[in-house]
């Protein structure tokens, strides 16, 4: 991931201007990592843009296949009905 990558990332974050060049000044002289990355923006009050907590999704949390209805398909050759 490049320097530009990320800057780019975080502007699609919403992240402030000012709060990008913080970070990048700092990624400078300890490397850019996703983990630090994600830190910071959590000091400064943003969400992680960068890893993933798979703990926090449970995919199977309250969906029940009551909720959604059948779907019919249409047939893939023409019929004629009366």
């Amino acid at each position: 991931m490049n320097v530009s990558d990320v800057v780019f990332e975080m502007e699609l974050g919403g992240v402030d201007e000012a709060d990008i060049a913080d970070i990048v000044l700092l990624c400078e002289d300890k490397g850019f990592n996703r983990n630090f990355i994600d830190e910071e923006l959590v000091k400064l009050g943003y969400p992680k843009l960068f890893t993933i907590d798979y703990d926090a999704y449970n995919e199977y949390d309250g969906w029940e296949d009551d909720e959604y209805d059948s779907v019919q398909k249409f047939p893939h050759k023409r019929s004629y009905t009366d």
